[in-house]
Parts: C-alpha cells; structure tokens; sequence
C-alpha cells in the first residue's frame, strides 16, 4: 500500500506482528519531530543521504547504515539527498505517533 506524505511516500510490505516498509524520500523536506510510544523502529539507508536526529544525537546515514530507535525516542529524519530507507519495526499502529513538531522545508 502507498501512503503519499510531503516528503515523498510509504510503500508498506507488511504490516502483521511486525513492520516493514520503505520510506521513499522525494523531497529535500523533513519529517516531523516525533516519537512511537510502543513502536521500535530499525531503519537502513538504501540510496540517498539523510540526517537523522534524536534528542542530544545528530548522524548523516548514507547508504548501508542502520540506526535503531527504540520506542518513546523523539526522532526527526531530514533528506539531504532523494533515496530510500527500510523500516523495520515492531508492528506499526497508526495512533501511535506523537508528534512534537511538524514537517521542515
């Protein structure tokens, strides 16, 4: 399933007991300051180049790299260079996401 955002888009392969999915970065955009209360999240950088920052933490992923956000981790994911990453995570509940801050241009 295809879930547009203002990023770019989701492709969810599955969603049953555990997650996966790509997140499709289209746009020089971030995403919003947010954590998962329940929600453990493994991200790997396919193609592109991002900034992934959590609270105290900033880190440029380039492809091959990996980063594991477990839940209640304030994160924020800003494209540097169009790419994909894999989530991996837990399974993934639509209501849990709050979020701190919106999306950046």
């Amino acid at each position: 399933m295809k879930t547009q955002k203002n990023w770019g888009h989701e492709l969810l392969i599955h969603n049953e007991g555990y997650c996966c999915k790509l997140l499709v970065y289209e746009k020089n955009i971030a995403s919003s300051l947010h954590y998962h209360e329940r929600k453990h999240e493994t991200f790997v950088v396919l193609s592109g180049r991002f900034i992934v920052s959590r609270i105290g933490h900033i880190m440029m992923m380039v492809p091959g790299d990996r980063l594991v956000i477990p839940p209640m981790t304030p994160h924020r994911v800003r494209c540097v260079e169009p790419g994909t990453i894999v989530e991996a995570s837990s399974w993934d509940d639509p209501n849990d996401c709050v979020r701190l801050s919106p999306s950046e241009t």
